[in-house]
């Protein structure tokens, strides 16, 4: 079960630092650079990003098999699509006064 909580908290973790960060901005101007811009696309997409960082996180904390990769890869996309989302909403409240919500 810790693998799962590890797993899960180090894809949301890993897609923040590289599509949001600014420390990662170097790297994603220099990828701007030298990638096509469909294949930098990665690099602004949460959903993306996270299918990814879902691969290389099942390889590390979870297993080397093709279809448990494949698995993570999804489960990586969609915890960190929700994350971005969370995190867009959570800034968006903070400027803009939403009112009560019910």
């Amino acid at each position: 079960m810790s693998n799962i909580v590890l797993f899960i908290l180090a894809s949301m973790g890993f897609t923040a630092i590289v599509v949001d960060s600014s420390i990662m901005q170097p790297f994603r101007d220099l990828m701007f650079k030298i990638l096509p811009e469909k294949v930098y696309k990665v690099f602004e997409c949460y959903q993306c990003m996270g299918f990814w960082s879902g691969i290389i996180n099942g390889a590390i904390i979870l297993s080397f098999n093709p279809v448990m990769l494949f698995s993570c890869g999804c489960a990586g996309s969609v915890v960190s699509m929700f994350w971005g989302l969370f995190a867009t909403y959570l800034e968006a409240r903070s400027i803009v006064n939403l009112g009560d919500e019910k």
